[in-house]
């Protein structure tokens, strides 16, 4: 039987860093109705939809995924993600229990870290891998994309202690939305703002 959780929201990631970050983020901002998943086995689209599906059963009214933009910018995995994405993206309807819930992507390209970049400083610069991202990233912190290390250190407090500003991400996520926009540009942006915008945080 569907459990309807009154205007709930559930944040899915595509690996244990959404998971993590997320959570650091409890501690800071209370008023986040959010239960981040942690991703135990597969993942990507397969495990997106897995999980998709357990919270439309759970009942919630908006499920956000959190995605990773850098496996699928060409070929056989931008199709089927851009199939993937019309067709779930959306509001939809359970008329059986009288019951409507969202759908919304929120992308990051070429990943999560460059939100968290955007916590020290802004760029446009096109970034050809991750581990690339991720030296950028580790020239404002000692940032480790390892489980020991977010254990360790609860990434949103982790950023602002180590120079980082969470108001400054938003601005500078929104700028390369905008940017993306102007431009036509396929690369180093994120739209977390718009999330954060709709969990009530603003700059």
């Amino acid at each position: 039987m569907m459990k309807k959780i009154k205007d709930s929201i559930i944040v899915i990631g595509e690996s244990i860093t959404e998971y993590y970050y997320f959570n650091s983020l409890k501690d800071d901002y209370r008023q986040i109705n959010i239960k981040p998943t942690y991703p135990k086995h597969s993942t990507g689209l397969d495990y997106l939809e897995q999980e998709i599906d357990k919270a439309v059963d759970a009942g919630y009214s908006l499920i956000i995924c959190v995605v990773d933009m850098d496996n699928k910018k060409d070929g056989k995995e931008k199709s089927e993600y851009e199939k993937f994405k019309q067709r779930l993206e959306g509001v939809h309807t359970i008329k059986k229990y009288d019951y409507k819930y969202e759908i919304r992507f929120i992308e990051n390209e070429r990943c999560l870290e460059i939100f968290f970049l955007f916590y020290y400083a802004y760029t446009s610069r096109c970034f050809q891998s991750q581990p690339e991202l991720l030296a950028e990233l580790n020239k404002h912190c000692d940032y480790d994309k390892t489980e020991k290390f977010f254990k360790k250190n609860p990434l949103h407090q982790y950023f602002e202690k180590s120079g980082g500003d969470f108001k400054n991400a938003l601005k500078y996520a929104a700028k390369s939305m905008r940017e993306k926009e102007e431009t036509g540009r396929d690369y180093t942006y994120s739209q977390m703002k718009d999330l954060f915008d709709t969990l009530g945080i603003k700059e």
